[in-house]
């Protein structure tokens, strides 16, 4: 890389730290400001809807289960304390977003009195995935703070956390948070303990490694995987193989495996030894190992298929109004790289955009793709559009004339236009099934908000624009800032709660255990989208078939029964029922747009009708009476 001049960088001495200049950034208060945008972005209304489907009620349920039987090692899933064990073991992903989601379960109790999930576990549940998205932001902060500046930290944090699928998944509770959240830190910590020759912290970079190893406790290999690559690529590229030795891969590695390793062999050996399986008769090693990682990667398993133009898209709708500045802040780092960097802060700018660059190419050659699945490249984009931003309002030169401001003012109109246009595409940032039916009509209070704040967000950025191409680059980040401070905070604070009953259950749940009468039971009619489990705390029957439902209704005669089933299947079930069984159905719940709660009265049979008497025989007549 190039030596920065004193008019395009920041960079303090690597002697000093950056914030050393700054009477109001000095001590606790920049810290204290992330967190506190942290904290207005993701704790109001955290719990303001159920837990949405399939994933946050899966997880819970496994979380729920660990609770009540008290094994909090080997997970199982729709298990019983009556039933027997055999193909209830939960060996998707590893334990530490269950723990992270049966502590607070554990402290409050999850059982409502009269039956279901107790009113606001969603708060609690949810809480500690937030807290570990507001330590993302810690971790970028702390980098772009000690190598770049103040300024450069505090727009990270900022870029990062108003980024619409950071945002959107630190309200989850669910396993990407964890991995993000934990290898962006455990990256940073090594980065910080071991980047800089003048000032080398081997605390931080013990901290890092340990937190790498709870990354895989949080996802899977990726966690120590992606850094590994990322490392050895820094090395290749750089020449810098003195890292090696500074960042202790030995021990570092060791204590890694220390925190991650033990659950992951304890519970290889269980399943091996035991015969433990899961509810599609996998082991451990099948279901883990091979369907969750190798088969996601190389042929695929559920998701979408696409090219590496798919996660272009999702990163442009997933962090705007911010993904134009990170792509030319990702140009400008590259243009900049050399063979041998030559400071602390040339290093660390190369392995940004080597994590930026490698990372979302590792991700593209997935097979299995989810629109989340770029998530970990997002807080090294965050942190190349905050260098570059801040740069640029320093020496506007930086950011060119014309053709580059008018390409990224562009860039986030076009953006902006297809969110307003379609709010689908936001709810899709973090679901599973990207067919489901949208509701429309519900969402439109919520499309009308992102049409306005985009839309004003665009409008101040082109004013800037044709006003001067200077104050352009002076103000922007203040435009783009408060235009995505107010669009995370629209997202969060109502379109996610408004949106939340179309993908919950919590509302049918609650609604079936408001009006049942003592024995009356729940069944769930061709389907299975956990939440119907976890909200009935594993009562629900599952009614796989015909003859399943034909079995459960002629178990609970002369009772009402209760149904979920979804909307677009209420036909075919009700060509299951009898006459009189459809005639008595009601549907008692319509606020989802995607199932119904329904009763049916269930009468018992007729009693057989009485044989008629024998009559006497006619005399004369020979008896059939043996006896006679």
């Amino acid at each position: 890389m190039e030596d920065p001049s004193p008019t395009t960088s920041v960079m303090p001495p690597a002697s000093a730290p950056a914030s050393s200049n700054a009477g109001w950034a000095s001590g606790f208060r920049p810290w204290a400001l992330v967190l506190a945008l942290g904290a207005f972005l993701y704790l109001p209304f955290l719990g303001s809807t159920g837990l949405w489907d399939p994933w946050e009620p899966h997880y819970a349920e496994v979380a729920r289960e660990m609770v009540e039987s008290g094994n909090w090692i080997e997970p199982t899933w729709e298990h019983s304390p009556n039933q027997p064990l055999e193909n209830k073991y939960f060996f998707s992903k590893p334990a530490l977003s269950m723990w992270l989601m049966a502590v607070p379960m554990a402290i409050i109790g999850p059982h409502q009195e009269g039956g279901g999930i107790k009113p606001g576990l969603e708060w609690a549940v949810r809480l500690p995935f937030a807290l570990l998205a507001m330590l993302g932001l810690l971790a970028v902060f702390a980098l772009g703070r000690r190598f770049f500046g103040v300024a450069e930290g505090l727009l990270a944090a900022v870029v990062l956390g108003t980024s619409p699928q950071y945002a959107f998944v630190a309200r989850q509770a669910m396993t990407d948070m964890p991995l993000v959240s934990l290898m962006t830190a455990g990256m940073i910590l090594i980065l910080l303990g071991a980047f800089d020759d003048e000032r080398p912290r081997r605390g931080l970079l013990y901290l890092g490694w340990a937190a790498l190893g709870l990354a895989i406790l949080g996802k899977g290999l990726l966690g120590a995987v992606f850094p590994g690559l990322l490392f050895l690529l820094y090395l290749v590229v750089s020449g810098d193989w003195q890292r090696l030795r500074a960042v202790r891969i030995v021990s570092g590695g060791l204590l890694m495996l220390l925190v991650a390793a033990p659950w992951f062999v304890y519970l290889s050996i269980a399943s091996a030894v035991r015969k433990l399986q899961d509810d599609e008769g996998k082991t451990f090693f099948a279901r883990f190992f091979l369907h969750d990682h190798l088969y996601r990667l190389g042929s695929g398993v559920h998701g979408d298929r696409g090219t590496f133009a798919y996660f272009v898209e999702q990163l442009g709708l997933g962090t705007h109004p911010w993904f134009p500045f990170m792509m030319w802040g990702t140009a400008k780092s590259l243009s900049r790289v050399e063979r041998e960097p030559a400071s602390p802060a040339q290093r660390v700018e190369l392995f940004v955009v080597l994590w930026a660059v490698a990372g979302f190419a590792l991700f593209s050659l997935s097979m299995t793709k989810f629109h989340h699945y770029a998530l970990p490249v997002a807080p090294a984009l965050a942190l190349l559009a905050a260098i570059w931003l801040c740069r640029a309002a320093r020496n506007p030169e930086e950011l060119g004339r014309v053709l580059m401001p008018l390409l990224l003012v562009l860039g986030v109109i076009l953006v902006s236009r297809d969110i307003g246009l379609t709010p689908k595409a936001m709810v899709d940032l973090f679901v599973y099934n990207y067919t489901r039916d949208f509701p429309k009509d519900a969402a439109v209070p919520g499309q009308i908000g992102y049409g306005v704040i985009y839309g004003l967000l665009s409008l101040s950025l082109a004013g800037l624009f044709l006003w001067s191409r200077d104050r352009l680059a002076r103000h922007m980040r203040a435009a783009l800032s408060i235009g995505a401070i107010l669009g995370a905070v629209w997202s969060g604070w109502y379109f996610f709660s408004a949106m939340g009953p179309h993908w919950s259950q919590r509302h049918l749940a609650d609604t079936y255990y408001a009006l049942r009468a003592p024995g009356e039971p729940i069944g769930a009619y061709l389907m299975n989208w956990r939440g119907e489990t976890f909200y009935t705390r594993n009562e629900v029957v599952q009614l796989k078939n015909a003859g399943k439902l034909q079995d459960f209704l002629a178990q609970h005669r002369d009772r009402r029964v209760f149904l979920l089933v979804e909307q677009g299947r209420l036909e075919k079930l009700k060509d299951q029922l009898s006459p009189e069984q459809r005639r008595s159905l009601r549907i008692l719940d319509r606020s989802c747009n995607k199932f119904y709660l329904i009763s049916v009265e269930n009468p018992a049979p007729p009693p057989p009708a009485p044989r008629p008497a024998p009559s006497p025989p006619t005399p004369g007549t020979p008896s059939l009476d043996p006896t006679q």
